[in-house]
């Protein structure tokens, strides 16, 4: 009796010094040795390295697999799952591993203890690279769709003539998204079927089913050929502008239209004026079109949103009448605020830069309108700035470039009713800066 109670001191003995070998020894920074995921062993090891044994056991696994895309029976494109950057992250099993390893319950030391293995069958994720996507459904798009046409008009061999609508059909892009995104979760190869979706114009040829007449149009003067570098920007900025149509509602950006500040916009160095002074830039001339159309606005009474005036006069319009354009902050809007389409016209003859503004007359028959610029303040220039020139004779005195006054001015419109003056509204203020003349002394 004595014996075994000896024998059961020692076996109780054991097994807490096995359980506080459990409780005490447990790892902290490697998993279990005896767990798997998904079938590969991962004990012993770090979750670095854990991450790339899984890798390299799964991830080859999706260099194979497709996806395809269809319109109807027919495949249109496929790619890889590599293309959409697909890539496995394992993070989650792993970490599941690792908990388990550090588990401070006694059921898993005990497995611990006498060696079981532990499987984990938790799911990889699947990361792939959203701007692949993008542009790999953009590349889809392309090739499918086509683009809505709203119905419009244009200046043909002297008529304006409509041209119909074209209906456009496209992919829903998001439901292309959740489709693909399922074949990847799935890790297998599959086929999304791509449905075409309609795209109905906002304006037909019913819409243009009006009486077109001209209710704007204004003409300014230039000389020379197309030889002249602002003469070509001229009439490249005039063809721009040609046969452009605005919808009722929409704004008509001329800066975004002639494009002058833009790169490989076509046009050539010639003189513009900066800070009133004459340098050569890319553009020069295009100011002359955005003046024409400006007073072609005004003579149909559309809103303008937006307007700047030149830095100093211009020789091609009267002082506040004209508008410029530069880069992106200086631009000259107006908003076609009828209830018709309106087509915007250009030609250039006989030394002549006309605009014509085409769209519904509404305006009663006894109105008329007359433009009245006011100057308001005259702005004197400083005095001469002289510069040393040692290439003109010694106490010789030349002036390089002539002073100008500045201007105040306001541009009114008068409104008429069968010959009477009814109201008078203010359109514009434009300040022309002076310009300081330039005296060149001689040193020679």
């Amino acid at each position: 009796m004595k014996k075994t109670k000896i024998l059961l001191i020692i076996l109780l003995l054991a097994v807490s010094l096995g359980l506080v070998l459990i409780f005490v020894n447990s790892p902290q920074d490697r998993i279990y040795t005896h767990i798997y995921i998904h079938g590969v062993p991962v004990g012993g090891l770090t979750t670095e390295e854990a991450d790339a044994v899984l890798m390299e056991h799964f991830q080859p696994g999706l260099e194979n697999k497709t996806i395809q895309y269809s319109v109807g029976k027919k495949i249109i494109a496929e790619f890889a799952f590599a293309d959409f950057g697909a890539r496995l992250n394992f993070s989650e099993p792993i970490q599941l591993a690792m908990a388990y390893s550090t588990a401070g319950n006694l059921q898993s030391r005990l497995m611990r203890m006498f060696g079981r293995a532990y499987e984990i069958n938790a799911s990889a994720r699947l990361e792939i690279i959203p701007q692949r996507m993008e542009s790999i459904f953009s590349g889809i798009s392309r090739q499918i769709s086509k683009p809505v046409q709203n119905a419009g008009f244009a200046l043909e061999n002297g008529n304006i003539v409509v041209i119909p609508e074209q209906v456009g059909y496209g992919m829903d892009t998001q439901a292309i998204a959740l489709a693909t995104d399922k074949v990847l979760r799935s890790l297998e190869s599959g086929v999304v079927e791509i449905i075409l979706q309609t795209i109905q114009p906002n304006y037909t040829m019913a819409d243009f089913d009006f009486e077109v007449s001209v209710i704007g149009s204004f003409q300014t003067e230039y000389a020379g050929t197309d030889t002249d570098p602002r003469i070509h920007n001229v009439r490249l900025a005039a063809e721009k502008i040609h046969n452009r149509v605005l919808y009722p509602g929409e704004v008509f950006s001329t800066g975004a239209i002639v494009g002058a500040h833009r790169p490989n916009s076509g046009y050539k160095p010639a003189i513009v004026l900066v800070r009133g002074e004459p340098v050569e830039d890319i553009g020069g001339g295009v100011c002359q079109v955005v003046s024409t159309l400006y007073n072609a606005v005004l003579m149909a009474e559309l809103p303008v949103v937006q307007r700047h005036n030149h830095s100093v006069p211009v020789s091609y319009v009267d002082s506040g009448f004209d508008a410029t354009v530069a880069g992106d902050y200086y631009d000259l809007k107006f908003k076609n605020n009828t209830l018709h389409p309106i087509l915007i016209t250009s030609q250039m003859t006989d030394g002549n830069l006309q605009i014509f503004i085409h769209g519904h007359e509404n305006r009663p028959a006894n109105r008329s309108i007359r433009f009245q610029a006011k100057r308001v303040e005259t702005i004197a220039p400083g005095p001469y700035r002289e510069v040393i020139d040692n290439t003109i004779p010694q106490g010789e005195r030349y002036i390089t470039l002539q002073s100008q006054e500045g201007y105040h001015i306001k541009l009114y419109k008068h409104i008429y009713v069968d010959g009477s003056e009814v109201e008078v509204v203010q359109i514009n203020t434009s300040i022309y800066k002076p310009l300081q003349g330039v005296i060149a002394i001689g040193t020679g």
